[in-house]
C-alpha cells in the first residue's frame, strides 16, 4: 500500500496516467495496439520527446528555452544541406549536432555568464537560428540518402529500436548528473538562487550545463525527424518550443523551478503526441481538431498542477466540502 502511495504522489504520475487512458482510448478507436503501432509511434515522436527532455532541464534551475524548436529547424536543415553537397550523413550528422550544441552553449552563456533572463534570451536566439535555418534552405526540399531511414528503423543489438537509443542517450547523461554533487545542487538552484549562491553552489557552471544539455537534446531531436522524414523543412520545428513546455508542466515540473524529473517530461510529451495522434484519427475538421487539442491539453495542464500541488488540492477538496466560502 505504502508503495501504491509513493507512485501515486509521484510527480510524473498523473502525466503516466493520462498517456495509458489516452493510449487505450487509441487503441479502441484504432481496433486495437500492435508492435508496429509503438514502433511507428516511437519513430514519429521521439523528437518531441527529446526536446521535452532538453526544455525540462531548463526549467528545473527556473529557467526556460524557448529556442530549442529553431535549433531542431536548423540540425534538420544543415544535415539536408551538407548530404546534398556531397558530405556522408555521418559526417552531416555530427556537424549538425555540434552546431546545436553551439547553439546551446551561446544560451548558456548568455543566461549563466551575463545573467541576462532566460526568457528573453532564447526568444532572441529563437529568433536568431530560425532565421539561420531560413537562410540556409529557403523553402522545404532537399533529400537524403533512405539509408539514414534504414538505419533509424533498425535496432541495437537486434533488440533495441533506434529512436528509443537517441532517447536513452539523453535519459543515461541526466541519470548521470543526478548522481553527483551537480544533481542536488541543481535542484536547489531551482529552488532559490539566492540561497543557492550562498550556500557555494556554482549557478553560472550549472545553468551554462543545463542550456548546453538542452541544445544537445535539440540537436538529437533534429537528428530524427531528419531520418524520419529524409527531407528539410525550415520551420518543422516551429511548435515544438512550446509544445514541449506544456509537456513538462503536464508532467509534474513546476515552472518557478526546483520540482519535477525528466520523466514527467517523457510522458508529458508521450501524451501530447498520442492526444495528437487520437484527434487525427477522428477524421474531424482542422477547426475542430485544434479546438479539441487545445482543451484537452488545458484539461490535462490543470489536472496535472492540481496533483502536483498538495496545498491545492487539499484547498479544492476544502471547498467540495464546504470548508471554504
Amino acid at each position: 500500500m505504502t508503495k501504491v502511495k509513493k507512485v501515486m504522489g509521484w510527480s510524473a504520475f498523473p502525466s503516466l496516467l493520462l498517456f495509458l487512458i489516452f493510449l487505450g482510448i487509441n487503441g479502441i478507436i484504432t481496433g486495437g495496439l500492435s508492435l508496429s503501432f509503438f514502433r511507428s509511434f516511437i519513430a514519429t515522436n521521439a523528437a518531441a520527446i527529446c526536446v521535452a527532455i532538453g526544455v525540462t532541464a531548463t526549467i528545473l534551475v527556473a529557467g526556460t528555452d524557448i529556442s530549442l524548436g529553431s535549433i531542431v529547424s536548423l540540425v534538420n536543415v544543415v544535415i539536408v544541406t551538407l548530404c546534398e553537397k556531397g558530405f556522408s550523413v555521418t559526417a552531416a550528422v555530427l556537424i549538425a549536432v555540434g552546431c546545436a550544441i553551439l547553439c546551446g552553449m551561446l544560451n548558456g552563456f548568455i543566461i549563466g555568464v551575463m545573467r541576462v533572463n532566460p526568457l528573453l534570451t532564447t526568444f532572441a536566439t529563437s529568433t536568431a537560428f530560425a532565421g539561420i535555418a531560413l537562410w540556409i534552405l529557403p523553402y522545404p526540399g532537399g533529400s537524403i540518402d533512405f539509408s539514414f531511414a534504414d538505419w533509424y528503423s533498425s535496432n541495437l543489438l537486434g533488440v533495441i529500436p533506434m529512436p528509443i537509443v537517441m532517447i536513452l542517450v539523453l535519459v543515461i547523461i541526466w541519470i548521470i548528473v543526478m548522481s553527483m554533487p551537480a544533481g542536488l545542487q541543481l535542484f536547489a538552484l531551482g529552488k532559490d538562487v539566492k540561497k543557492a549562491y550562498a550556500s557555494g553552489v556554482n549557478v553560472v557552471a550549472l545553468r551554462f550545463f543545463v542550456h548546453t544539455f538542452a541544445g544537445l537534446a535539440a540537436g538529437i531531436a533534429g537528428v530524427c525527424i531528419s531520418a524520419n522524414t529524409c527531407a528539410g523543412s525550415p520551420s518543422i520545428g516551429a511548435t515544438m518550443s512550446m509544445n514541449s513546455i506544456a509537456a513538462a508542466v503536464i508532467g509534474g515540473v513546476s515552472l518557478n523551478g526546483g520540482i519535477g524529473n525528466i520523466w514527467g517530461g517523457i510522458f508529458g510529451a508521450a501524451f501530447l503526441s498520442i492526444l495528437i495522434s487520437i484527434v487525427v484519427s477522428a477524421n474531424l475538421s482542422s477547426f475542430v481538431q485544434s479546438f479539441i487539442q487545445g482543451l484537452i491539453l488545458l484539461i490535462g495542464v490543470v489536472f496535472s498542477i492540481i496533483a502536483a500541488d498538495k496545498e491545492l488540492k487539499a484547498k479544492i477538496k476544502s471547498i467540495f466540502k464546504g470548508g471554504v466560502k
